[in-house]
């Protein structure tokens, strides 16, 4: 991670944050599985865009730079849990909208995870959440499980369509 820097992400980099979140590069649609962008719901207007301007207005937002000061990917902490995640008794900061480019995907996910964990430290948390798709092959589960987190509980959330979307749970102690 020593050629990525992490820091709050501002309205300058709203459109690299919601293009990762829309991009074939981005890691929410890996090659390998082409049809997970047909599970993504757009709004008109986007509700991502409102989303992702209301974070970044609120300094939630973190972003993701190379050595070349290009953005690499970015991510939202909040000390507030999605509705579907369970209560927890613990203090914790949540990790929503973890995203990367594709050609620093590693590295990028690396570097805001532990930027997740060193500002849950600073905030006091003891607990570090997230979610993820867990649809195929859970491949995505395992990333999240490489750099620390363990998978908790499964859930799905019934799309606007019908269709479901099968959703992991993660977590990690700092």
């Amino acid at each position: 991670m020593h050629d990525m820097k992490v820091t709050e992400g501002g309205t300058a980099e709203v459109e690299d944050f919601v293009g990762m979140l829309h991009d074939y590069d981005s890691w929410l649609v890996l090659h390998r599985h082409p049809h997970l962008y047909e599970t993504l719901e757009w709004e008109d207007p986007p509700l991502i865009v409102e989303q992702v301007l209301g974070h970044t207005r609120s300094g939630r937002t973190r972003i993701c730079r190379d050595l070349l000061s290009r953005v690499t990917g970015g991510s939202v902490l909040t000390e507030e849990a999605p509705e579907f995640a369970p209560a927890v008794k613990d203090p914790e900061l949540y990790l929503h909208f973890l995203v990367t480019r594709m050609w620093r995907r590693q590295l990028s996910m690396a570097a805001l995870v532990a930027d997740a964990r060193a500002e849950a430290t600073r905030r006091g948390a003891r607990l570090l959440r997230t979610h993820c798709w867990a649809g195929e092959d859970r491949r995505l589960v395992r990333e999240y499980e490489e750099l620390g987190f363990t998978a908790t509980l499964e859930f799905e959330v019934r799309r606007s369509d019908g269709s479901i979307w099968p959703g992991q749970m993660l977590q990690t102690r700092v």
